[in-house]
């Protein structure tokens, strides 16, 4: 069980605090519940039951300061994962985004990087859709990364470049 004060990555959420654990009363049934507040936006709350252990697996420990380095430096090696067909790239970035995986999360920020990098280059821009999921994945890993490593959100992707840079 988890204690008031714990920090995790909470799925899409990003990296959460558990600011209480209290019973609530929702839909005539009575629970104890996880109270979280996300990292990058402190006015929302997000309740997981305690006895659920389907939405607690989602609770993943954050990484250490030596993980998140070491995280950083393999984005060079992530495979990019562009799917041609919008609809099945649209099911498979929402996959990813939900099930919050790192590598996959990294795989999905590399793409549209790089997918948005040609685009621009011809005048053009990424979907609103995939614009969407890039911004997503980047809040997700972004806030554990500034949770961990101290820094401001605006701080991360600097340092995720000063990092690579050295690598």
């Amino acid at each position: 069980m988890f204690k008031t004060g714990d920090v995790f990555v909470y799925g899409s959420n990003g990296a959460c605090v558990i600011t209480d654990i209290k019973q609530e009363r929702f839909a005539r049934e009575t629970k104890t519940y996880y109270i979280l507040t996300p990292y990058i936006n402190r006015r929302e709350t997000i309740f997981v039951p305690v006895d659920s252990e389907a939405l607690t697996a989602r609770m993943k420990k954050v990484l250490t300061q030596d993980e998140i380095i070491e995280m950083i430096k393999s984005i060079p090696s992530c495979d990019i994962i562009w799917l041609d067909n919008a609809n099945a790239r649209r099911e498979e970035y929402k996959r990813i985004i939900n099930a919050a995986e790192r590598k996959e999360l990294l795989r999905l920020i590399k793409t549209l990087r790089e997918k948005k990098a040609a685009l621009e280059a011809d005048g053009k821009s990424l979907s609103v859709s995939d614009d969407r999921f890039y911004k997503k994945a980047r809040t997700i890993i972004n806030s554990e990364i500034a949770f961990v490593m101290e820094l401001e959100m605006k701080e991360v992707e600097p340092f995720i470049e000063k990092v690579l840079e050295a690598a």
